[in-house]
């Protein structure tokens, strides 16, 4: 259940690197000592994480406000109750989902900086013009462009970070990545609240004061991020000492292959759209989304229609989140620590489909709030152990943006199958969506399985009959 690495050994938090050429002599590495390693590491998590983080938990935040919005008088003024206007509203959101392999591609060229802060700064000015729509048609519109602007930022992001790392690093950072967004979220449900009460000032309604000063708060910290996002290895100069640059390319180098650049051709991305085993990740992850996203959309409706106020839903969902967040640090901890990633995703998955069957059949208040507990500690890790299944997987820099697009994709056709099946006619027990779910999670453990079994078999071909994988010796696919 290992992958293993013969080019590498543990050092501390780092790993320091065997050059072939003969420059690793007394434990140095181009002048840089074990000490010094564990500081270029530690500085690029201090440079990389927090911002990418903050940046993401705020396009979480202007997406998850939409319900929040809805309780807040939102559907009346928009008469959002008419028909599936409210569903067709979150199902237009995912139409953008098309522009995110595109969008890693101009990312490539015109740098994670410039492109990351342009995406937010676009959505955060949308989210802003939500706040003066008048009809649901104008907030369908924007809603639309919300989508395409968002639609390249987390695969954005995925793709810097996995392009930072060594294999058996990057899932506890991706968890990092994704559980500060997580609390960061939990708690913005209490500003949202807060907006929400301005109701009344300058004429407009609480709703529109969620999205004008969230939208706002959002352009203001990506123009922040423009001076704080940091690029690519290769063009880390403004980082890393080139002595320091090296080390990190080395490393990357001796791990998987692909320290260094390797620009996203169309020709190579049509290569790499061939390789079938993109698919099945963007299947696993679109298996998490569905509830994912009902979950951040539907939470709070379901909260309310349980007889809870709309401050009491607020305050219920952050404990669910909290304890989401610390499953999925545990979880990204031991996926890295053990080296293996698909059956972590499993357990993750069936605790996920549990509480989603309990909170939907039980009629126990307590008890339905038990499986949200169990929903959102089964979900949240599910997301980054995914991406980090895919990444450890992968060779070349171009695949990696390809499939962090591909993976990216599937998150977002299953938010499309969550806003299509959880009905509001249903409310607030959504059976459809509840089953719709259960039964994508299950066909996903049984990829996930299908695909262990063959990874363990082309390990034990290698071994046993010296077969290369992926072109690279001594290198092995992750369980």
């Amino acid at each position: 259940m290992t992958s293993e690495n013969h080019a590498s050994e543990k050092v501390g938090g780092a790993e320091s690197v065997h050059i072939e050429d003969g420059r690793q002599m007394n434990g140095l590495i181009y002048g840089i000592d074990e000490a010094h390693q564990k500081r270029v590491i530690r500085r690029i998590d201090i440079r990389l994480l927090p911002i990418l983080g903050l940046m993401y938990a705020i396009s979480l935040i202007d997406r998850s406000n939409y319900s929040l919005a809805y309780v807040s008088g939102m559907a009346i003024d928009l008469r959002l109750d008419i028909g599936q206007r409210y569903t067709i509203l979150v199902l237009v959101f995912f139409i953008g989902c098309i522009f995110e392999i595109p969008s890693n591609m101009v990312m490539q060229r015109a740098g994670t900086a410039n492109w990351l802060t342009f995406l937010g700064i676009g959505f955060g000015a949308v989210n802003i013009g939500m706040g003066f729509s008048n009809t649901w048609q104008e907030m369908a519109v924007c809603r639309t462009i919300l989508g395409v602007l968002e639609a390249g930022f987390i695969p954005g992001c995925i793709y810097l970070i996995t392009c930072w790392y060594t294999r058996f690093e990057v899932g506890k950072r991706l968890a990092i990545f994704w559980i500060g967004s997580i609390i960061i979220n939990a708690f913005a449900n209490m500003l949202s609240y807060a907006l929400a009460l301005l109701k009344g000032t300058h004429g407009l309604n609480g709703w529109r004061w969620i999205f004008i000063i969230e939208g706002s708060i959002t352009v203001g910290l990506c123009i922040i991020g423009w001076f704080l996002l940091i690029d690519f290895p290769t063009k880390s100069d403004s980082l890393l000492s080139p002595e320091e640059k090296q080390f990190v390319i080395d490393r990357i180098n001796n791990d998987r292959g692909d320290g260094d650049d390797d620009p996203m051709t169309l020709r190579r991305v049509l290569r790499h759209l061939k390789d079938w085993k993109l698919y099945v990740w963007s299947f696993n992850l679109m298996a998490t989304t569905v509830p994912a996203f009902a979950y951040g959309y539907f939470k709070t409706i379901i909260l309310t229609g349980m007889g809870y106020s709309v401050l009491e839903a607020q305050l219920l969902s952050i404990p669910p989140d909290i304890f989401g967040a610390v499953i999925a640090l545990i979880s990204g901890w031991l996926s890295d620590r053990y080296k293996i990633r698909g059956p972590i995703i499993i357990v993750h998955q069936l605790v996920t489909a549990a509480g989603m069957l309990i909170f939907s059949y039980t009629k126990a208040e307590g008890v339905r709030y038990c499986g949200l507990f169990l929903a959102g500690g089964g979900f949240q890790y599910c997301i980054p152990g995914i991406l980090a299944f895919q990444s450890n997987n992968i060779i070349s820099q171009s695949k990696r943006g390809v499939a962090a697009a591909t993976c990216m994709l599937g998150g977002s056709i299953g938010g499309i199958i969550a806003s299509v099946s959880f009905k509001s006619s249903e409310i607030p027990y959504y059976n459809t969506g509840i089953w719709v779910a259960f039964g994508v999670s299950i066909l996903s453990i049984c990829l996930i399985l299908m695909m262990d079994l063959y990874f363990w078999k082309q390990n034990k071909n290698a071994r046993e009959r010296g077969i290369l994988l992926e072109g690279l010796p001594g290198w092995y696919y992750t369980l």
